[in-house]
């Protein structure tokens, strides 16, 4: 029984061992266009921007309840202490002959039916209540409404365009951030083949030593540059970690491991280059888009101004209910209203001088952006072509760095070359290849920039 029992952990023991790998869940492999897909959906300024566009929206459709007729509705109800009308009708003429009638017939009620309450001061109005209803209709209002309902339609473009700005903006982190890390990872795995090259040298040293052909010099200098090679690895694995953080933050996802990106595939640079950039690119852009409609902007503001110095007409009907004297009493009224204003043309046409003023100026700068996104595009074309050659340079010098280590090695084993010069070799080896990473990296974010500068979405 008990060898039964044992069997059968074993066997499951056995199991959870071969299956467990397989029930855990697989590492997402990240890719540039699924990273740019999770910050168009989770970034948090993406977002922001996404909103201030709906903003604007709503305001626009806050704009258009102008037009339609104004209503509103009030009401009003009292309780007064003591009558609010009290008077002596004895005093009600200024004729002798009628004081002294009322006062004789006052009297003789009294005298003829004393139990009688008849009282010759009327009091009126203890309480009351009254409602009213009005209907505003504005017919012309010094163009101010007109004027509104374009600057919110105009508002809408500009929140539209600095969403695709800032859009455009983390895309192009998100990008650098990227091949960041990618960099990085390439240049983990250069220093993990410069490590196994640096143990080829070590068995390499550490074999002349043994038949004496050098001193313990060289296993000591070899030690050494491992040291540094550890070092090295350290500053990349932490640099890696940290852009990984900064990438999940950007596209809105949490940092539990790290990344896994797709493989950098090889490209050929010279054939995918993007054609040299034309001067009506930079009328495409955002930018000078949005300082176009802020010229549109200061002319509407203009002719807003200018409203508040224009007659404004309006229709409209009043109806209302009231009960002061015990009495439902009902009315209504039609009426028209004109507001001329007499006194504000001094004031406003100092305004509409400024805003001759702000359109000049914006026009300025607007033609001075042109000019400026013109060289921002010619210069990122030229760094891009600066990044390819770059690249070409560094693929021939790796090429040479490589032949010129493996010399090295095999006349170090001849006792052709010093330990120093071998070291010096596998240096120059190291650097070649970070600098075409290097390369390769600012080619691909340069080009990333430049067709986003160069291509109206």
């Amino acid at each position: 029984m008990k060898n039964n029992r044992s069997f059968i952990v074993s066997v499951l023991i056995a199991l959870y061992l071969v299956l467990c790998p397989f029930a855990l869940p697989a590492q997402e492999l990240l890719t540039l266009d699924s990273c740019l897909a999770y910050a168009k959906q989770r970034n948090c300024t993406i977002q922001s921007a996404q909103l201030e566009v709906a903003i604007s929206r709503e305001m626009k459709k806050q704009m258009l309840w102008l037009y339609f007729p104004q209503v509103g509705l009030n009401g009003f109800a009292f309780s007064a202490i003591r009558p609010l009308i009290e008077f002596d009708v004895r005093a009600v003429s200024n004729s002798s002959d009628m004081k002294d009638f009322l006062s004789e017939l006052f009297d003789l009620i009294k005298e003829s039916a004393p139990e009688s309450n008849v009282d010759p001061i009327i009091r009126k109005i203890r309480w009351g209540v009254s409602a009213q209803g009005q209907v505003l209709q504005p017919l012309y209002w010094g163009g101010q409404i007109v004027s509104a309902n374009k600057l919110a339609k105009l508002g809408i473009e500009a929140s539209q365009l600095k969403q695709e700005v800032s859009e455009r903006d983390v895309l192009q982190e998100v990008t650098e951030t990227y091949w960041l890390i990618a960099g990085l990872l390439e240049k983990q795995a250069t220093v993990d083949k410069v490590d196994a090259l640096l143990d080829t040298i070590t068995e390499v040293a550490q074999l002349a030593f043994n038949n004496g052909l050098v001193t313990g010099n060289d296993l000591l200098r070899v030690q050494l540059k491992q040291n540094e090679i550890e070092t090295n690895a350290l500053k990349l694995k932490n640099g890696i970690e940290l852009a990984s953080r900064l990438l999940c933050h950007m596209i809105g996802r949490e940092y539990t491991q790290p990344l896994v990106l797709e493989p950098t595939a090889a490209e050929n640079i010279w054939e995918n280059l993007p054609a040299e950039p034309k001067e009506n690119n930079a009328l495409n852009r955002p930018e000078h888009q949005l300082l176009g409609l802020n010229v549109q902007y200061n002319r509407l503001m203009k002719r807003l101004t200018l409203g508040e110095s224009l007659p404004r007409l309006a229709l409209g009907i009043l109806g209302g209910y009231s009960n002061y004297f015990e009495r439902d009493k009902w009315n209504g009224v039609a009426f028209a209203t004109i507001s001329v204003p007499l006194t504000q043309w001094g004031q406003t046409a100092h305004k509409l001088k400024q805003h001759d003023f702000k359109m000049q100026q914006a026009l300025w700068m607007q033609q001075d952006l042109t000019a400026k996104l013109i060289l921002q595009n010619r210069q990122t074309y030229d760094q891009l072509l600066e990044a390819a050659q770059l690249t070409d340079q560094h693929q021939s010098a790796v090429r040479l760095a490589e032949d010129n280590y493996h010399r090295a090695l095999m006349n170090y084993r001849a006792g052709l070359v010093t330990m120093t010069e071998l070291l010096e070799a596998e240096a120059l080896l190291l650097q070649a290849r970070n600098n075409l990473t290097d390369a390769r990296i600012s080619y691909r974010t340069t080009l990333r920039k430049y067709m986003d500068f160069t291509q109206h979405h």
